[in-house]
């Protein structure tokens, strides 16, 4: 752990305390003995003395694709990296970052209400959807009546429902 402690001391000494400093770790490297969650809760204990703000709780790809097919130790499911986030919150005591397919608004609402996250990183889902972050406020009910879209997609989208509903295809 000594050199990424010492590039992460370097960063927050020249990086202004003001802002955030996040860091992205593989939890565990999915690979039979080594890198262990374990370690990596010892490693985000150092990172948060040191100043960090954020661990950003990915797995895998020392040893090859973080997604792999091939990899055992951890099955890829919606979610299958949160774990990790959830374990160096609580037990390291810093904030973190969870991501792996995380898909849905709701899914990611419920890691961040049972305390598994602080927040949550959707990247993959963000290029497939770049509506996403909208789409999700719509979901939770956070947007019902889509004010947050940019103004050029208002006239059509709050229309959109009630045409549906007319035409049989919504409730």
């Amino acid at each position: 752990m000594r050199f990424p402690l010492e590039v992460a001391r370097a960063v927050r000494e020249a990086w202004p305390a003001a802002r955030p400093l996040f860091i992205r770790i593989s939890s565990i490297d999915d690979v039979e003995g080594g890198w262990s969650i374990e370690d990596t809760v010892a490693f985000a204990r150092e990172l948060k003395t040191i100043g960090v703000d954020v661990v950003d709780c990915s797995s895998g790809g020392i040893l090859g694709s973080a997604t792999a097919a091939t990899k055992t130790l951890v099955p890829r499911v919606p979610g299958f990296q949160i774990p990790f986030a959830e374990r160096v919150r609580k037990e390291a005591g810093v904030k973190t970052l969870a991501v792996g397919l995380i898909l849905t608004p709701q899914q990611a609402e419920e890691a961040l209400q049972a305390g598994s996250a602080d927040l949550i990183a959707v990247g993959r889902e963000a290029l497939y959807d770049p509506n996403w972050p909208l789409h999700a406020a719509q979901a939770l009910d956070a947007d019902p009546k889509m004010e947050r879209w940019p103004v050029q997609y208002g006239w059509w989208l709050t229309r959109r429902e009630g045409l549906l509903k007319k035409l049989g295809l919504r409730k």
